[in-house]
């Protein structure tokens, strides 16, 4: 009970505008909010400079009539009617919207109702992604995905480089680049936090020691698990496991 009314207390002071800023910090993610008139009362940077405006203040006020070509207009408010009648979530809508030279390409949205303090519907919120944008993001991980679920299912082997860039088709130093653009590590920090995970899990749901734990992820020893565990976590596995244990307990 006095978790949930903490709880309450701390939303209640939340400054909505705050979280909001989350959005900013997404790439290739445009956010927006409408009231239930359809004008807009938030928006990331990405959504209002899309629309043509310079900032989220100069975009709020408007409705889609003020920004999109009437052909979307009608579409975008039917949708937006339906989510607060329903006071249900639409995911992943696909649609027309302008690119960044006004042309209409397919676009994923994904729309959700926005209620008042009383629970009623009071507008609605969404995200905006294109297909090209995502894919752009989602590409370097895509062509070293082979090489890092490799490291990830075979952790007790050493790191040879030449047999993971041979897994995904690149020469070595397109591997490493590629590789380090993707995780921003090298393929071996990688192997070691992808060590490090696997024997944080131990430590929490098994009572292994150290040296057994070590021989099971990889590491060279008791010795060199706990010096790259504590790198890592800023903590000793002991430490770590008791935090866990006693949690567990309580």
């Amino acid at each position: 009970m006095k978790t949930t009314e903490a709880h309450e207390a701390w939303l209640r002071r939340l400054q909505v505008r705050s979280l909001r800023s989350v959005f900013d910090l997404l790439p290739g993610v445009m956010f927006f909010a409408k009231d239930l008139e359809g004008r807009f009362t938030m928006a990331n940077l990405a959504f209002a400079q899309r629309c043509g405006f310079k900032d989220e203040a100069s975009l709020l006020g408007k409705t889609d009539s003020d920004v999109f070509p009437p052909e979307l207009v009608a579409a975008f408010r039917k949708k937006d009617l339906q989510i607060i009648e329903t006071g249900q979530p639409v995911p992943r809508i696909i649609e027309l919207f302008p690119n960044e030279v006004g042309e209409h390409v397919w676009y994923e949205t994904t729309k959700l109702p926005i209620f008042d303090v009383d629970g009623r519907p009071c507008g609605v919120c969404g995200t905006v992604r294109s297909y090209e944008g995502t894919k752009a993001i989602l590409e370097p991980f895509l062509q070293v995905e082979a090489a890092a679920e490799f490291i990830k299912d075979n952790l007790t082997e050493s790191l040879h480089i030449a047999k993971l860039a041979k897994l995904t088709g690149l020469s070595i130093r397109q591997f490493e680049r590629k590789f380090h653009k993707a995780y921003q590590v090298s393929p071996r920090a990688y192997l070691v936090r992808m060590r490090v995970a696997a024997a944080s899990d131990l430590l929490k749901d098994t009572d292994l020691r150290p040296s057994e734990i070590a021989d099971r992820t990889g590491f060279y020893d008791a010795s060199d698990f706990s010096r790259q565990f504590r790198r890592a976590m800023k903590m000793s596995p002991t430490h770590f496991r008791r935090m866990h244990k006693s949690g567990k307990e309580g």
